[in-house]
């Protein structure tokens, strides 16, 4: 799996239902042939293909919030303001990126889900991505650092103790 712009070749369903490799420009006999598996991120080329992109630009890693997890009184209207304006459910898979960015509707969508009560009516009539107002935007922040921690922390050990037991098991071999 190669980006879109390195591709050498295509894959195209005949009508007869089989399966044809189309070249995208000429290719010398000993010239490799890439294929562009479409916008996926580096979790599904290993499930699918075995392989992952070093730079990846589509790369994510998808959560969600837990409905049970937010304010019950606001339930309802977190849930409207989610689906008129940003085409989501209350459990929508958000994304991040490995580069620590927020795409303008995870944010957004963490918005929804974190402000206080009384600060969904002004964010109802606010326009879509437009910039939050501070309080709002700390509140989405902490809810994406406690759902980090909370998913991290379901993990027996650490980055560096998973690299130690990893190096151990090469010295053992």
């Amino acid at each position: 799996a190669v980006p879109s712009e390195a591709a050498t070749a295509r894959v195209e369903w005949a009508a007869d239902g089989s399966l044809r490799l189309v070249a995208q420009r000429r290719l010398s006999a000993s010239a490799p042939v890439r294929l562009d598996f479409g916008p996926r991120t580096n979790a599904e080329l290993l499930v699918a293909r075995g392989e992952v992109l070093a730079a990846n630009p589509h790369d994510a890693v998808g959560f969600h919030i837990e409905a049970s997890t937010l304010a019950q009184g606001s339930l309802r209207e977190r849930e409207q303001l989610l689906q008129s304006r940003l085409g989501l459910g209350l459990e929508a898979e958000l994304r991040l990126h490995p580069s620590g960015t927020l795409d303008p509707i995870t944010l957004e969508a963490l918005a929804v889900l974190s402000a206080p009560p009384s600060h969904l009516a002004a964010l109802a009539r606010s326009q879509v991505f437009a910039p939050l107002p501070p309080v709002l935007e700390l509140a989405a922040l902490a809810t994406l650092r406690h759902v980090c921690v909370v998913r991290l922390g379901r993990y027996g050990s650490s980055l560096d103790e998973d690299e130690e037991a990893a190096l151990a098991l090469e010295q053992q071999q």
